[in-house]
């Protein structure tokens, strides 16, 4: 068992920093992806506005 430990543990650290970046990469993937995702909301309600007003206007 003490055989696996030396061999496995020096390597530990590489993976431990190799799951947090991915984490931290996936974090802010995911906080672009909201940020763009508000974006797009914000630019469908001003189109729906437009719609509702061009609709009214043209009745």
């Amino acid at each position: 068992m003490l055989d696996i430990y030396s061999e496995v543990m020096p390597q530990a650290p590489y993976v431990i920093a190799a799951y947090g970046i991915i984490w931290v990469a996936l974090l802010g993937y995911v906080g672009l992806v909201f940020s763009r995702l508000k974006r797009i909301e914000k630019e469908i309600s001003v189109v729906e506005a437009a719609v509702k007003r061009r609709e009214k206007s043209g009745s």
